[in-house]
């Protein structure tokens, strides 16, 4: 019989993640799965639980949003222990490239069912991701959530923040080298995937894919708010490389250097945006994931 080793943040989703927590026990217990559960307390706290779990645990278990997910990959790259996920966060976008529905007892079954899937991760500096880093834009709405209370989250919290950000956000100069050219110049956002989609279902990399080993890039330059406003369907839509404002390139590595405070997100989580540099690649086959085979691509 597998073991399962289950790593929970009970603060993912301002505290809601308690219930999922809850339910998910009640789903396991009654098909007879061998599991333990250990809850974080703290920040950086879920990768060293991984880290050591995946000497002694058939699959790790990660149980919350995007943010926990980033913390439990970086105790698991290279391990080769499986990694399931159910969705309990905020946004919830590295699962929908697993293709992962947030309904509870489905995503439960699929982690049980463990069809594994090998893939890349991206790497910045010296920290993992498994889905998304964002500049600029992006990532000031991701920073004005964490301030915001009250309301539902998901899809509607990220649009709520992004209401409140568009009035004091001002574009980023950054340069940025990466195939053999450098772009420098004001931005909007710079959004980085490896996964599709951020903030809870903005396309932003809608042509990404988890195992091809290259980093899906797209830039928006700055643009007027009418226009924001005109292209901002395409985000939804998946059609952002239509954006006359927007460049997608692809590529295994970029450098990105800054010379003020920028904001920056790795996997919906804040990151230090007070560096001059940072260096972000592709890790090729570095994490072993299980995602829903049975759902349509």
């Amino acid at each position: 019989m597998k073991k399962y080793k289950l790593i929970a943040n009970p603060a993912a989703r301002r505290g809601n993640t308690r219930l999922i927590i809850s339910r998910t026990l009640e789903l396991l217990a009654k098909r007879g799965v061998s599991y333990d559960l250990e809850l974080t307390a703290g920040p950086k706290e879920a990768g060293m639980i991984a880290r050591a779990a995946c000497r002694n645990y058939d699959v790790i278990v990660a149980i919350g949003g995007d943010g926990t997910v980033n913390e439990v990959v970086q105790g698991m790259v290279f391990s080769h222990t499986p990694l399931g996920i159910i969705p309990g966060g905020t946004g919830n976008d590295f699962v929908r490239s697993l293709r992962i529905p947030n309904r509870l007892e489905q995503a439960v079954d699929i982690v049980l069912a463990g069809q594994t899937r090998t893939i890349d991760v991206g790497k910045i500096n010296d920290t993992y991701f498994a889905n998304n880093a964002g500049f600029g834009f992006d990532a000031a709405v991701n920073i004005t959530t964490y301030g915001m209370s009250g309301g539902a989250g998901g899809l509607s919290l990220y649009l709520r923040a992004l209401i409140r950000t568009l009035g004091k956000y001002r574009p980023v100069q950054l340069t940025v080298a990466m195939n053999g050219r450098t772009i420098d110049q004001e931005i909007f956002l710079l959004s980085i995937g490896n996964g599709t989609t951020c903030g809870g279902g903005f396309k932003l990399t809608p042509h990404a894919k988890l195992d091809d080993q290259l980093l899906d890039v797209t830039l928006i330059r700055p643009l007027p708010l009418a226009s924001l406003l005109w292209h901002f369907p395409k985000v939804f839509l998946g059609t952002i490389d239509r954006v006359s404002y927007a460049s997608v390139d692809r590529t295994a590595e970029l450098t990105i250097t800054s010379s003020g405070p920028v904001p920056i997100h790795v996997d919906g989580e804040i990151f230090p945006g007070n560096l001059k540099t940072y260096k972000v690649s592709m890790i090729p086959r570095a994490l072993t994931v299980i995602e829903n085979a049975a759902a349509t691509p």
